[in-house]
């Protein structure tokens, strides 16, 4: 007879695919198809005919870097496999409709073997893409046999089923820990965009130091990284089962693999077991939902600092008042400061990939440098300024939106509000990351100022084009709902064509004056331009509308 975990399990798939609709069998099944093609068909021929064209070089280098390359590559995968579920997971904290579970009989083991077997067919398809990309450039460069490469499939789809477990075990721990907390929600949105960097710091090393990477990933201290093991299996399979000439695999064996491939099997076998049983074991102990009872509780803002009461004082006690208010409204929730701390994070790894990654060449170039610094920092920090202002920062419910529409000239008082609070916000969003390229580059002063002015301007475009998308189509407070969705993308598309747009007119303005600091200038000019006509439209169109 099937336990409760079996209902579970069905319920998180059904959930995970509900955008299938009732149609989600025979297309899912259809996925399935597609992803055997893609591994079995036609990524095979993709790499035959690229690599191929590399000769001689690229085998040299595969066969004497192999472990090497084999363990930078799959702690990247391997982080991305364990980190995006858990990230997606926290992003909407159950802990509510779990305790309605719990009342039921069901246990913390159910949850936890439910929510897994849940997730597994969906996450397996993402594992079926990802891991013949890890396996076909290796097995080509060793001319692997069919049986060696159905082994380095298997050995990475067992390793990902086991992280795959790790991930719904830490997830349902965060959630049980973050459920005792009245800022649940927003610790565990905070936290799905804090965790991303975990991914994206090894992702970036694998990009733009693969060399400096391979020989790091080499060394006695990567032994301890459970994906080093996986690796390790694969590298052996490989050897074993390819046309290597003896005297490369004992340079390999010799060099490169400190443990022998048992050791290797056994540690893989020992984690993948303790994961299992640990993970079982402590499910109704160290998981305890049902605890005691929980209350839903508002986080609430301090008391005025020095610069709100000079704004409040400043602009007056009717506007002043609604400015504080959007500040201290937006800066509470720890999402919100995640998300700018995200966008901190992704500009200033950019600068080093500049400074000292493979664009160190010309990055050194004195004239290139000031110019590409803050158009690709403007990039980044301007798109995501339009999805983390914009989205479901802007109201916060239909009430809200009710009151405010309600208060004479409330709608126009309101926005000018928004705008103007996360203008102030957006200003160490632009100019911090901007400051610290500046010293990372060794920029001087005026090129500094130059490309802090540039990311602003850059910046406030995209914002204004987030608040007047949101405007045009209210989301509220909700991620999961299908007008953030649209918003985000009809966001995202239009920064981005309104800052090429920019940029080809400021490359006009380069050629023809020679000037560079005015080619930014000028090259911020219609993203600035397009974000104030949306924001302006949005907000005429949310004041005319009527309230459904």
């Amino acid at each position: 007879m099937r336990g409760r975990w079996w209902a579970i399990a069905k319920a998180e798939f059904l959930v995970r695919t509900s955008r299938l609709h009732r149609a989600r069998w025979i297309l899912y099944l259809l996925l399935v198809g597609a992803v055997l093609l893609w591994a079995l068909a036609i990524l095979p021929l993709v790499f035959s005919l690229l690599l191929s064209r590399f000769g001689d070089a690229f085998w040299l280098l595969v066969s004497t870097s192999l472990p090497g390359f084999m363990r930078s590559i799959m702690l990247p995968v391997w982080l991305f496999v364990l980190i995006i579920p858990l990230s997606n997971s926290l992003d909407n904290v159950k802990t509510d409709q779990w305790e309605i579970l719990f009342s039921s009989g069901v246990q913390t083991r159910d949850v936890l073997l439910g929510s897994f077997l849940g997730k597994l067919p969906v996450t397996g398809l993402l594992v079926a893409v990802l891991a013949p990309l890890v396996v076909y450039p290796f097995a080509y460069a060793y001319g692997v046999s069919v049986l060696g490469q159905v082994l380095m499939i298997t050995v990475l789809i067992l390793f990902s089923v086991s992280t795959i477990w790790l991930s719904n075990v830490l997830s349902t721990a965060l959630h049980a820990k973050i459920g005792e907390s009245p800022r649940g929600d927003d610790i565990g949105k905070a936290l799905s965009w804090g965790v991303v960097p975990i991914v994206a710091v090894p992702a970036f090393c694998v990009m733009y130091w693969m060399g400096s990477t391979a020989q790091m990933m080499g060394t006695e201290a990567s032994v301890l990284f459970p994906s080093t093991w996986c690796a390790d299996v694969l590298t052996w399979v490989a050897v074993y089962t390819g046309n290597l000439p003896a005297s490369s695999m004992m340079n390999l064996e010799a060099y490169w693999l400190s443990l022998s491939p048992m050791a290797d099997i056994v540690l893989l076998l020992l984690f993948t077991v303790l994961l299992f049983v640990g993970g079982f074991r402590a499910a109704d102990s160290v998981f305890a939902y049902g605890a005691g009872p929980r209350f839903k509780k508002i986080a609430q803002a301090g008391p005025d600092n020095i610069v709100l009461k000079f704004f409040r004082r400043l602009l007056g006690q009717n506007f002043g008042t609604v400015l504080v208010t959007s500040i201290k409204d937006y800066t509470r929730k720890l999402q919100n400061v995640a998300k700018i701390a995200y966008g901190f994070f992704l500009s200033v790894l950019m600068a080093l990939v500049m400074a000292f990654g493979p664009l160190g060449g010309p990055v050194g170039n004195r004239v290139w440098l000031p110019v590409i610094t803050p158009i690709i920092m403007g990039m980044m920090l301007g798109m995501l300024a339009g999805v983390i202002f914009g989205g479901v920062g802007l109201f916060d419910s239909r009430n809200q939106l009710w009151i405010v529409k309600s208060t004479p000239s409330g709608v126009r008082t309101f926005i000018t509000a928004r705008v103007v609070s996360y203008m102030l916000i957006a200003i160490p969003y632009a100019f911090v990351p901007s400051l610290i390229a500046g010293g990372l580059l060794n920029l001087s002063l005026s090129d500094t100022f130059s490309a802090m002015l540039y990311v602003y301007t850059v910046a406030l475009g995209c914002l204004w084009v987030g608040i007047g998308i949101t405007a045009l189509n209210p989301s509220y407070d909700s991620s999961s709902s299908s007008a953030f969705t649209v918003n985000t993308v009809v966001t995202i598309v239009i920064s981005m064509i309104t800052i090429i747009a920019s940029m080809l007119l400021g490359a006009v303005a380069a050629i023809r004056e020679g000037a560079f600091q005015l080619a930014l200038v000028l090259g911020s000019v219609p993203c600035f331009t397009v974000g104030l006509v949306i924001a302006v439209l949005g907000t005429m169109r949310l004041n005319y509308s009527e309230l459904a």
